[in-house]
């Protein structure tokens, strides 16, 4: 691909994104220089099992990781060469299965693969207050062929126990011909890093856009102009040198209410750009949006399946019958594709026979879209594809153009000059109302003149209310009815779920998740409509109350109180995404026996989150003399909350447990007068 008769002298163009919200980005400042560890591959000594670490729950412990890509000329062609040293502790027996180390390698053109050469492995224990070591032989190594195109070379370290230093190193060396890019380097992984470094060494040849993902500060961030002879043939040549180095970086906490990890894992990746021969012109691989969305377009696969779609003409004229006014149109369709064409499950970009789809009434998120899309046009309507990235593959980067990154594609329409954007994978979805998995920052409406980057913020919210009417008997026992009504993404995720799962299992799920009651009667309302969705129990709840003498102990909120807070972490680096704003109430009123009245009542709050993001309200009070009621609601606007809102948000989820575990006292016979 790239000959060695060619001599570039070029600069080398990089261009650093660090691609996490801008709240949450460390400022780099000038400090005094960072002792690098001196670790030699071999060099173990009995110190290096004192490491100490302030995560006391860590299964392992990676002591270092360094690795190394540079450039090197064969056959005529360019190379990378990838070394990677490790060196891991092992602090308990659920970290075994490190020490057996895969690495992915791939088939290129003409013969050419990608290999791994110079793997050494070795595993360290103290053996009498000496270090003994066990050294990796040819019986710990196999291959797995995993198709035509990829294998896997395994790795197996001997006689590893809790304690052990496990240490390896390796090269692969990948032509050009598999990959452009360098493998993403990861700074972070789900246990401590005592010291990770990676460098890389550019020649002028290549523009790599480097992009550093995560929400770690690098320990060390440096560059320098170099040379080296990278063809044999030619003189040295002008290069960068890259370093890069994260300190102690922390195990990555899976914590509640994120997308995936990929998307805060500290991280440095790389996407050609271009390059460049003298006497040549460049070959460009940086795609811009525009080329993307042009690319989309003409492409058979996106493009070329919806702007002809004859055979949707009868459905078409249909619906069109049918339906007089636009919105009604677009209902229709939407409605059609939903009924008739079941969704595989599968996230899908591209789609090679929409009419087939149509044909055997079944197929991924891009043969369903795509044909409403189809539809929707053959009808008139100007509907137009939105690319996005669901939760789970991680969000885009609005940076760049880079089509890997997206994995999914849903229908846009504007209707009385508002973005609307339609899924029909999914019956219980309302108009306008896109599945939870794709609510995930910006999609990319793709048109030919009116592309643009379009908000996936969903319209709707996540809305459910209890309103309870009980009563309290003297033996502590309740009984009543519940009214639990769920609105917005609440009723689309419950609706699913009973369709699942019918009316018994449905109400024995209920029954789980609440052991304490005794449910003698439940109906279900509005469970084919894509409203509200309605569940009325009526139950008893047996001890209820705690007793003591001649007081009950009651928690008014049973067993719908929040009982513990989903953020336990004292900080957090990065945001939480709760996907959908959060709107959640409960009403219950209790008939209080015959000769108890209220003795204690919790203490009323009405707590606000800054600038106004979420109110939590909590009130218990007597009505009717023998009545007595409670409201608690929890509302939270946002949809995503900043590292800077967390102690906040912690300490709002503080209240709501608290408040939630507080306890009424009922006292038989009369009160004494309050002081």
């Amino acid at each position: 691909m790239f000959s060695s008769r060619y001599l570039p002298r070029l600069l080398t163009l990089i261009v650093v994104c660090v691609y996490v919200s801008l709240s949450s980005i460390y400022a780099q400042k000038k400090a005094e220089p960072v002792p690098t560890p001196d670790i030699k591959f071999g060099k173990v000594t009995s110190d290096h099992f004192n490491n100490q670490t302030t995560d006391s729950t860590a299964e392992a412990v990676v002591l270092y990781d360094f690795g190394q890509v540079q450039f090197s000329d064969g056959n005529n062609d360019f190379w990378m060469e990838f070394t990677h040293h490790v060196r891991i502790q092992i602090r308990k027996k659920s970290a075994y299965d490190r020490a057996t180390v895969e690495l992915g390698v791939r088939r290129g053109k003409a013969g050419q693969n990608e290999f791994v050469s110079n793997f050494e492995g070795c595993t360290y224990n103290i053996n009498g207050g000496s270090v003994a070591f066990d050294k990796l032989d040819k019986s710990g190594h196999f291959t797995e062929r995993v198709s035509e195109d990829y294998s896997l070379e395994k790795y197996t370290l001997p006689n590893v126990r809790e304690g052990s230093i496990i240490e390896y190193q390796y090269t692969v060396r990948t032509p050009f011909n598999v990959s452009h890019n360098p493998r993403t380097w990861w700074f972070q992984q789900n246990i401590p890093v005592n010291w990770s470094e990676y460098r890389i060494t550019v020649p002028d040849y290549f523009f790599y856009k480097i992009m550093q993902g995560g929400y770690l500060p690098l320990t060390i961030n440096q560059h320098e102009r170099s040379s080296y002879p990278l063809l044999s043939a030619h003189p040295e040549i002008g290069s960068t040198a890259y370093r890069f180095a994260v300190k102690d970086a922390p195990a990555f906490r899976d914590e509640s209410y994120i997308t995936t990890d990929d998307d805060y894992l500290s991280k440095i990746e790389f996407e050609l750009a271009s390059y460049q021969m003298p006497g040549r012109a460049t070959t460009d691989f940086s795609v811009t949006w525009e080329a993307l969305d042009r690319t989309l377009l003409m492409n058979a696969s996106f493009g070329g399946q919806y702007k002809r779609a004859g055979f949707l003409r009868e459905t078409a004229q249909s619906l069109l019958s049918r339906h007089k006014d636009t919105l009604g149109r677009v209902k229709g369709a939407y409605e059609f594709v939903k009924k008739h064409i079941k969704w595989s499950s599968e996230s899908a970009l591209w789609s090679n026979n929409v009419k087939k789809v149509f044909d055997d009434k079944k197929g991924d998120a891009a043969d369903i879209n795509l044909l409403l899309i189809a539809l929707l046009r053959e009808m008139d309507i100007e509907a137009n594809p939105v690319i996005l990235s669901t939760r789970s593959h991680g969000r885009i980067v609005e940076a760049y153009a880079l089509l890997r990154k997206f994995n999914y594609v849903v229908a846009h329409v504007s209707l009385g000059g508002k973005d609307v954007l339609l899924d029909a994978t999914d019956p219980y979805l309302q108009l306008g109302m896109l599945p939870t998995h794709c609510l995930n920052g910006s999609g990319r409406l793709v048109h030919a003149n009116k592309a643009r980057f379009i908000s996936l913020a969903p319209r709707e919210r996540n809305v459910e209310a209890r309103n309870a009417t009980f009563t309290l008997d003297e033996e502590g026992e309740v009984t009543g009815t519940l009214v639990h009504s769920h609105g917005g993404y609440s009723a689309w995720s419950a609706r699913k779920q009973f369709a699942t799962d019918g009316h018994t299992t449905y109400l024995d799920g209920v029954r789980k998740k609440r052991p304490s009651w005794q449910i003698e009667q439940a109906k279900f309302e509005e469970v084919d409509s894509i409203g509200t969705f309605n569940a009325t129990y009526a139950l008893t709840i047996p001890e209820a109350c705690g007793r003591a003498g001649d007081r009950l102990y009651l928690r008014p909120m049973l067993s719908e109180a929040h009982g513990s807070n989903p953020f336990k972490e004292k900080e957090r680096l990065y945001p939480v995404d709760f996907g959908v704003s959060i709107d959640e109430n409960f009403l219950a009123t209790y008939t209080l026996p015959a000769g108890f009245t209220v003795e204690e009542l919790p203490k009323p709050v009405s707590m606000i989150l800054p600038n106004n993001t979420g109110r939590f309200n909590y009130q218990v009070s007597v009505i009717n003399r023998n009545q007595l009621q409670v409201v608690s609601r929890i509302l939270l606007r946002k949809t995503q909350y900043f590292a800077e809102e967390y102690s906040a948000l912690q300490e709002f989820f503080s209240q709501i447990v608290a408040k939630h575990a507080e306890q009424v006292v009922l006292k038989r016979g009369t009160v004494a007068e309050k002081k």
